[in-house]
């Protein structure tokens, strides 16, 4: 049989097509896997508002990467850890980091900076007190800017040990 032929027969393209199909198949399945490890929270902005601080440009050199207005949400299951500082499994706390606009005396939110992520997960995560901690940039819900599984974050709220590692308080 002619060499062009061989490759034309119906087994020959059946087998093209069954390699093609289990290699999207797999990238799917890659895409998702790499998607599921983000875990950047839908529609946190209508939980329940803890609170919200503003950092006026220039007040302290020391905070100029949290220059502006800070507001920090909380899903039901943090809103229940807040009273004793005990945070249940689930619990997800989203610090959100906006610019802080004045015009005329008045301050308001300008444009989101940044959002970070606290989500409780006891089993994944002992090396930082039980939290996993995320980090998104701007509007980019879809790549964790925290390079070190949370280590550089806990450092930090090793701090508030005695509230759960968590500094926001509901008052």
């Amino acid at each position: 049989m002619a060499p062009h032929l061989r490759n034309s027969h119906p087994l020959h393209a059946d087998r093209r097509l069954w390699i093609l199909l289990t290699l999207a198949v797999l990238s799917l399945t890659l895409l998702c896997a790499v998607a599921a490890d983000v875990q950047f929270p839908d529609n946190f902005r209508r939980w329940v508002h803890v609170g919200t601080g503003v950092i006026l440009p220039g007040t302290n050199p020391q905070l100029k990467r949290e220059e502006g207005m800070h507001h920090i949400f909380a899903n039901e299951k943090a809103v229940a850890g807040y009273a004793s500082g005990d945070f249940p499994d689930g619990s997800t706390i989203v610090y959100e980091l906006r610019e802080a606009q004045q015009k005329n005396g008045v301050i308001f939110e300008g444009e989101r900076r940044r959002v970070d992520v606290m989500i409780k997960d006891s089993s994944h995560y002992a090396a930082t007190g039980g939290w996993r901690f995320e980090r998104f940039w701007g509007n980019d819900p879809t790549r964790n800017a925290i390079q070190d599984a949370g280590a550089s974050c806990f450092a930090c709220h090793s701090n508030a040990k005695a509230h759960g590692f968590v500094f926001s308080q509901i008052h």
